[in-house]
């Protein structure tokens, strides 16, 4: 209701505003990898397991499509 819709008033105010927006984007990207780190292994383990159960049911329901 009292919120001030103007546009951005100059070409600092601008700037500033886009490397906060930058700043912030840093600063939660690194949070996420430094929170991933540990269990990227078993993320990347399962990723395998699932491509290889996916390419073995591709290839039995392929072999048995043949007939």
């Amino acid at each position: 209701m009292g919120e001030d819709k103007r546009p951005l008033a100059g070409p600092f105010e601008w700037v500033f505003h886009a490397s906060m927006l930058l700043l912030g984007a840093v600063i939660a990207l690194n949070l996420t990898v430094a929170f991933l780190r540990p269990v990227l292994p078993w993320i990347g383990g399962g990723l395998v397991v699932v491509a290889i159960c996916w390419g073995t049911v591709a290839a039995i329901r392929w072999r048995r499509s043949k007939w």
